[in-house]
């Protein structure tokens, strides 16, 4: 899928935002919104189609972290990646606004924008994974005065109202589950559902996920929404629970018939699976809906889902389950023939109103337990298969195949029936624990290793496969050592940042990142082939700076205790026994802090005095812990828990600058007189002094940061749906005219896409103190003298002047230029000046240019938080620096 370069109007943008609200014309320069490098894979022996292959729940996950996970998924075998619901939620945070939708459109939340994720879907077809959206089409948010104008007419509305009899499939049709029920019959609400899928479509969405689709009628129930809004070639899949409705049989009629236009749940059999596990016994079923005439190719299976980890105990039969307990209900779920499986990313939090939106959850679908259970699946695509529960162990044999082996409990040895006969005699190695199993024409024995999974089969006609391990990451070393993996491949090669191919075999170790900068990214290439096929894969590894480990500090000016622990888990893992471990004084910043290892990077973390007082805790005795979130975090004395950038050493020894800037006075050129325009502006009066507290303009959330959360926060006050303190309305008015309207909102979202407007403060503070340079480019000495002057130039001519260029191979966006010279430490202050896109090299990478004195001696490249060594500037007359893939610099005079 390739798409051409957009223009964005950001006006237009910002305006639509959320659409229900009215906006102000007002004009502004279009910004240029280009499509990121994509990485070029190669196969990973998934699906050609979303049915035949296995699917990954990325819950709540933001567009952009799942496109960071994607080399991964591929890797565990997983064909296709379902979102939340991308349609605009009627609130924020907690994941059930969600499925509370405002319309029918791609919306920005949370998960990201529209186009966030049509580069998701785009970057996704790259590795051949194919992406599902959820879909809420049975209701809108229960509140009509903010959904779609067009929708509002009680024409498009159920009125039976609530009190559902379950058995009663019109009362379930009709009738509402929290909100009210829209008419699906109806033809302009299917018209609006239609043009959504084909919005979505547009922006590259594979299928579809229907929420609530029992609750949507059947054509023999006077109701053609499936056979309108399925006809787009998208695969389509409903969330049925239990069945059609509450009756242990007579609906089977009703499930044939959705199945006629989308493939359906079986969320009793999940049910069965994971009691069976819990209780630590097989299941004796292979099925529930397949037993009773569905096609199985008709059918998702489960282990666990949103509605059973997300909904406290109303439907919450699977968040005081292990993970183990579910990784062998998958197990048995996703080996079986025809049907799908869905593997469920487990949020941080078991509670309901503690799971976020936006909140990546967990990874253990990397797991080889899940992984070769994946694989399996898809290398015995089109085999049938057969169900026995043997010696308290299911065991699913594949006809002149493998077999998946799950012991209901435990570990250990096992000696199992050949169901069928269907695995084919041999002796194998077991995927996932490295153990001999040898199967005969009627027995299966071998000892099953921790998991409790065992996963044996013979690939036919296999394909080379070809990897690095580890995949692509983050390291903190000067050095990274990396394996390459090769396997039923005649000829092996690899390639270092695009250079000459050089041969390998299976285990050759290199070394990478010597001499590299931090944000240094190195591509390896590794590729292979055989007589059935060939593999080509590429992995990136980005050089980080150590001390931006994750970490937590806390702020203990409020407390005074006299020891801080932090106690950091995530599922049944956790750093160490209650209360944790035992928190350090940073004397850098004041406050205590602790690293956070990988494994729970996005775990949750309890603060205490490391004593069972209940008193000294945070949060309060079995209240859940704070969400860490992949970021490092600070524990402030009000009580809040944020994002913490950490000041970051420079790289470079280069001796700083010791001679303050000369004190000459600026040039006296008299402002214009021409009048200004006499167009009245609003009289709401301005605050007489500045504010005591220093105030971020344009950040109206007051998190630190201009987004375009500050956006929406901005329209919501336009429309009298939130208030603003003081501080906040001097933030949100940008262009200090004495009122917050849709233009302080434009100005914004122009700074967001680095086309700043000068009628606009956005980005600089008022009042308090000015903050200061990062200590990440501050000159290591202090200026201690201050030179005479000389007389100053009023004006500067472009021969003093030098041209940077600086090619953004660190994919930044945004690139900033921040230079000093021994003379003068002071001619910008962090993080510099912004650099202007010029052009777009062959490679497709950005190239960005700025002038900047002659007399500047070093430069620092940056985009405000990552950023390049201290580079010195040599030369004469014009001459560039770019950034080359091996992260070193070249100077051309």
């Amino acid at each position: 899928m390739k798409k051409n370069k957009r223009i964005i109007s950001a006006a237009l943008a910002a305006s639509m935002l959320l659409p229900c609200f009215a906006t102000a014309a007002v004009s502004a320069n279009a910004a240029v919104v280009s499509d990121e490098n994509s990485v070029s894979v190669g196969d990973y022996d998934l699906m050609d189609n979303i049915q035949d292959g296995v699917i990954l729940h990325c819950f709540n996950w933001k567009y952009n972290d799942i496109k960071a996970e994607l080399n991964n998924i591929a890797e565990a075998g997983f064909t296709t990646i379902q979102t939340s619901p991308a349609q605009p939620g009627s609130g924020t945070g907690t994941w059930w606004w969600l499925y509370q939708p405002l319309g029918f459109y791609i919306g920005t939340s949370e998960l990201g924008t529209k186009a966030e994720l049509e580069s998701l879907c785009k970057e996704a077809e790259n590795y051949g994974i194919k992406v599902i959206v959820d879909v809420v089409a049975n209701h809108l948010a229960g509140d009509h005065s903010r959904i779609e104008d067009d929708l509002k007419p009680s024409k498009y509305w159920h009125t039976f109202g609530g009190g559902i009899d379950w058995k009663n499939r019109w009362q379930v049709t009709h009738g509402e589950i929290g909100m009210p029920d829209i008419a699906t019959e109806n033809s302009y609400v299917q018209q609006k559902v239609g043009k959504y899928m084909q919005e979505l479509k547009s922006v590259g969405v594979d299928g579809i996920r229907w929420d609530a689709a029992k609750h949507i009628g059947v054509p023999s129930e006077g109701d053609n929404f499936w056979s309108s809004v399925t006809k787009y070639g998208l695969y389509n899949y409903g969330e049925i629970l239990t069945g059609p409705d509450d009756r242990e049989t007579g609906n089977e009629d009703i499930m044939k018939e959705y199945t006629d236009y989308i493939t359906v749940t079986d969320s009793n059999y999940g049910k069965t699976l994971r009691d069976s596990f819990n209780s630590g016994d097989a299941p004796d079923s292979s099925g529930n809906w397949c037993d009773r005439g569905i096609s199985c190719d008709k059918l998702i299976y489960w282990a666990e889902s949103h509605d059973t980890w997300s909904n406290n105990k109303d439907w919450g039969y699977s968040n005081d389950m292990s993970q183990n307990v579910i990784d062998r209900a998958y197990a048995v779920a996703a080996s079986q023939n025809e049907v799908t499986a869905l593997y469920f990313s487990r949020p941080s939090s078991k509670i309901k109103d503690n799971i976020k939106i936006g909140e990546k959850g967990s990874t253990h679908f990397i797991s080889s337990e899940v992984a070769e259970v994946n694989k399996f699946h898809n290398a015995m695509n089109g085999k049938a298969d057969c169900y026995k529960k043997s010696n308290d162990c299911s065991v699913i044999t594949r006809k002149d195949g493998g077999a998946v082996i799950v012991k209901g409990s435990g570990s250990g040895n096992v000696s199992v029936e050949n169901g069928g006969g269907y695995a084919k005699p041999g002796t194998y190695v077991d995927k996932i624990s490295g153990n001999t199993f040898t199967v005969t024409s009627s027995s299966i024995s071998g000892k099953v290793g921790s998991s409790g999974i065992a996963v044996i089969y013979e690939e036919e006609n296999p394909k080379p496969k070809v990897s690095v391990t580890p995949g692509s990451s983050t390291y903190e070393t000067e050095t990274y050592t990396l394996t390459l993996n090769t396997k039923n491949a005649e000829n092996s090669q690899y390639s270092v940042d695009g250079g000459k191919y050089q041969s390998f075999t299976d285990g050759t170790k290199i070394t990478i990142g010597a001499g590299l900068a931090y944000g240094t990214k190195t591509t390896i290439n590794v590729k292979a082939s055989n007589a059935n096929g060939s593999a080509d894969k590429t992995y990136i590894y980005t050089k980080v700076d150590p001390t931006l480990t994750q970490k937590i500090y806390f702020d203990n000016s409020s407390y005074n205790w006299s020891n801080i622990y932090a106690y950091i888990y995530s599922d049944a893992v956790s750093n160490a026994k209650w209360p944790g471990e035992k928190m350090t004084l940073d004397s850098s910043t004041g406050y205590y802090v602790i690293e956070v290892s990988d494994s729970l990077a996005n775990g949750a973390v309890i603060f205490s005095d490391g004593t069972n007082s209940a008193s000294k805790r945070y949060p309060a005795d079995a209240k859940p812990g704070l969400n860490l979130n992949g970021a490092t975090k600070i524990f402030k004395a009000n009580h809040t828990f944020e994002d913490y950038n950490t000041p970051v050493p420079t790289q470079s020894t280069t001796a700083q600058p010791t001679t303050a800037k000369p004190t000459t006075a600026q040039p006296t050129t008299a402002k214009p007189t021409t009048a200004q325009p006499t167009t009245a502006k609003p009289t709401t009066a301005q605050p007489t002094t500045s504010p005591a507290e220093k105030v971020l303009i344009g950040d109206t959330n007051q998190d630190g940061k201009i987004t375009i959360s500050d956006v929406t926060e901005i329209q919501l006050y336009i429309n009298e749906m939130i208030t603003f303190n003081q501080k906040q309305k001097i933030a949100a008015d940008v262009d200090e005219d004495g009122s917050v309207d849709i233009r302080d909102a434009t100005y914004i979202m122009l700074y967001i896409v680095n086309q700043p407007s000068s009628e606009a403060k956005v980005g600089q503070y008022k009042g308090g103190i000015a903050p200061t340079q990062p200590t990440t480019v501050k000159p290591t000495t202090q200026p201690t003298t201050a030179p005479t002057p000389t007389t100053q130039p009023t004006t500067s001519s472009v021969s003093d002047k030098y041209t940077m260029t600086f090619t953004d191979n660190y994919n930044w966006g945004n690139v900033n230029c921040y230079y000093w010279s021994d003379s003068n430490t002071k001619m910008t202050s962090w993080p510099g000046k912004s650099m202007t896109k010029s052009t777009t090299n062959e490679l497709g990478q950005s190239v960005y240019t700025i002038d900047i004195p002659s007399d500047a001696t070093y430069v620092i490249f940056n985009n405000g938080s990552s950023q390049t060594v201290d580079i010195p500037v040599t030369g004469s007359a014009k001459f560039y620096i770019s950034g080359s893939s091996n992260g070193k610099y070249t100077v051309n005079n």
